[in-house]
């Protein structure tokens, strides 16, 4: 299964890649909504594990373009943006979960 990884914090990504790679998941690891956008415009992934602040352009967007396009692997939204507003605004845009950090 591959999954992409969308992390800006270098801790945090980098704790979830080799965990997952532990799991015998293939990762791919990137730090901005612009090069996740693109790279979900032009590659397969599985799963998306996906930060909502991120530089250059927000998860949300990242989330609502990937929609649009019909793209429909399951996206995890993994933020520290613990609102219910916020919360019920991603899963509205097609998040299928959304967790809290930090997580165990």
């Amino acid at each position: 299964m591959r999954i992409l990884l969308v992390e800006d914090d270098p801790q945090l990504g980098d704790g979830l890649t080799i965990g997952l790679r532990q799991a015998g998941f293939a990762v791919d690891w990137l730090k901005d909504g612009n090069s996740a956008d693109q790279a979900l415009q032009s590659e397969t992934f599985d799963f998306v594990v996906l930060d909502l602040g991120l530089p250059r352009l927000s998860g949300m967007e990242v989330l609502s373009r990937a929609r649009r396009r019909g793209q429909n692997m399951p996206i995890l939204i993994l933020t520290a943006r613990d609102a219910t507003g916020e919360k019920v605004a991603g899963l509205d845009a097609g998040a299928d979960d959304y967790l809290v950090k930090p997580i165990d």
